[in-house]
């Protein structure tokens, strides 16, 4: 029987969170050095910081992804496992709870307008912004 792998984590990167340019919250962004594997830690404006970095895991078959939900009023975000298929349940601040299932292009449907739901893959976004705010995601250019 082979012992399981050890993971060496080191920190990579983070992807920043942003409502109409301004900071709401941060992914740490972090990888075993021997196999690749990303780890992810959310920290949230508003929010008191955990006494430990959080390391969780996700299945194998998942890839790390950031879920935004965005009010006129503000952004809740955080750091999940996705697949394309996988069903996402999702309560919002005010109580609506949604069934988001993820495409193939990892889009989340149905889509929803108030609030406006939206997943970003974190190996595609590590050390650049996400912007989530209501502003930028609903004026006409």
């Amino acid at each position: 029987m082979t012992e399981p792998h050890q993971h060496e984590i080191v920190f990579i990167g983070m992807v920043n969170v942003n409502r109409d340019n301004y900071l709401q919250g941060v992914v740490d962004v972090w990888r075993c050095r021997s196999c690749k594997k990303l780890f992810c830690d959310d920290k949230r404006y508003g929010e008191p910081l955990k006494p430990s970095v959080g390391f969780e895991s996700i299945p194998e078959d998942e890839e790390w992804a950031v879920l935004t939900c965005t009010t006129a009023k503000d952004v809740v975000m955080n750091s999940l496992g996705a697949k394309p298929g996988k069903k996402l349940a999702h309560a919002c601040r005010d109580g609506r709870v949604y069934e988001l299932v993820v495409g193939k292009d990892f889009s989340l449907s149905p889509v929803t307008v108030d609030p406006i739901h939206r997943l970003f893959l974190v190996r595609d976004n590590i050390n650049k912004n996400v912007e989530a705010g209501h502003y930028r995601l609903t004026v006409q250019k």
